[in-house]
């Protein structure tokens, strides 16, 4: 009998990650061909550029996801009051303590699982990145070695991630050796052999990118989250968040390239950035960021009311064929069941009860007698 070999772990997910590899790569060498003949092929502000393209365009292509996060944590949060009665209602009934949520859900327009879009949609794209400039900076060519491809000397020892990288050993080499202020994009902050201009210009990237990150969970917690929100657990997940991730990245930023963590830092001020627009344009009910809103719209001559039912409307529409909607409307279907079950069993408790009758006894009281089905016969029966 012949084994199957197992496949691991690290293969399914190189498999995985391929069609992102291909992609950051691509872009990678087609934005380098575009900004070389202006900053030089092998500078490494050329290769920072092409980082902050990449990021224009991905972020740019999550901007839908990222709008519709926005507006469905909005309005999560302010259904949290209502949340909270309902699991105070139902708190012996987790179907039914699901079911009510799901409708409330549906009744706003909310769909709690669109918070998740923008997080799923770039950390494919975020890893990729991460493996093509590390997969870049570790890549060997051996001229002594012969090309299977091509029968030639020349080919790589050790190979880099993505396609369009694999086929050009001239960018490698660029990724490899060019800098800035004589800090290579694929140089990291370990091993720490010595303390120089490396370290230096890595840790003023850490330190701009974790200033953003706590300036922007602050902003979130102070501007638009509701009071008693902040005291629950959502409140506390915010505020634990905040020190957690750069920490995170304090303890893991190690051994991440200095051209991956140039592109953490950009992306983190135009999150920061988007944000701030964002709560500007749709805060949370009953928060300082809506206070200010309210006010600007009636400054405007506009009713904060009629705008905010027809964002409700609009969510309603938008979300009336997604997961919630489904889940809302197998609710209401389960109630159905139990609602013509217990009227079932009420008919059956009336028929008992009119089967009940009285009559006297010799002695003059009244006695209380039920009656009993009349029994057929077997033959009968079987007719």
């Amino acid at each position: 009998m012949t084994l199957i070999p197992l496949i691991g772990i690290a293969d399914i997910g190189n498999t995985i990650m391929t069609p992102f590899y291909w992609l950051v790569s691509g872009m990678m060498v087609l934005f380098q061909k575009a900004v070389a003949p202006i900053l030089g092929a092998d500078r490494g502000v050329t290769w920072l550029l092409v980082i902050v393209m990449i990021i224009v365009v991905l972020r740019s292509a999550l901007l839908p996801l990222y709008i519709r996060s926005i507006k469905s944590m909005r309005a999560t949060s302010a259904l949290q009051p209502q949340m909270a009665e309902i699991r105070e209602k139902y708190k012996n009934d987790r179907d039914k303590q699901s079911r009510e949520t799901m409708k409330l859900y549906e009744e706003a327009g909310v769909s709690p699982y669109a918070s998740c879009l923008p997080m799923i949609g770039q950390m494919p794209v975020f890893m990729g990145l991460f493996w093509v400039i590390n997969g870049a900076a570790r890549a060997v060519w051996d001229p002594e070695l012969i090309n299977e491809a091509t029968g030639a000397l020349g080919a790589w020892a050790t190979p880099p991630k993505g396609t369009w990288l694999v086929d050009r050993p001239e960018l490698v080499d660029s990724i490899q050796n060019s800098d800035v202020f004589g800090v290579s994009v694929s140089s990291t902050f370990l091993p720490l052999n010595s303390f120089g201009v490396t370290q230096v210009f890595i840790m003023i990237l850490f330190v701009i990118m974790s200033s953003v990150m706590i300036w922007q969970q602050w902003y979130t917690m102070n501007r638009n989250m509701q009071p008693s929100v902040l005291e629950g657990p959502m409140g506390k997940q915010q505020k634990i968040m905040m020190y957690l991730f750069p920490l995170m990245y304090l303890i893991g930023g190690g051994a991440i390239p200095m051209g991956v963590m140039f592109y953490w830092c950009c992306s983190n001020v135009w999150t920061a950035v988007q944000q701030w627009f964002m709560v500007r344009a749709y805060p949370t009910p009953g928060t300082p960021a809506y206070i200010d809103w309210e006010d600007r719209m009636i400054a405007a001559g506009k009713d904060p009311r009629q705008i905010e039912e027809e964002r409700r409307e609009q969510n309603r529409k938008n979300n009336s064929k997604s997961i919630t909607a489904k889940m809302a409307a197998q609710a209401r279907e389960a109630e159905a069941r139990e609602f013509s079950a217990q009227a079932t069993e009420g008919e059956g408790a009336r028929a008992k009860v009119s089967s009940i009758v009285e009559r006297e006894d010799s002695s003059g009281k009244k006695v209380i007698v039920r009656s009993q089905p009349k029994v057929q016969s077997r033959a009968k029966r079987k007719k």
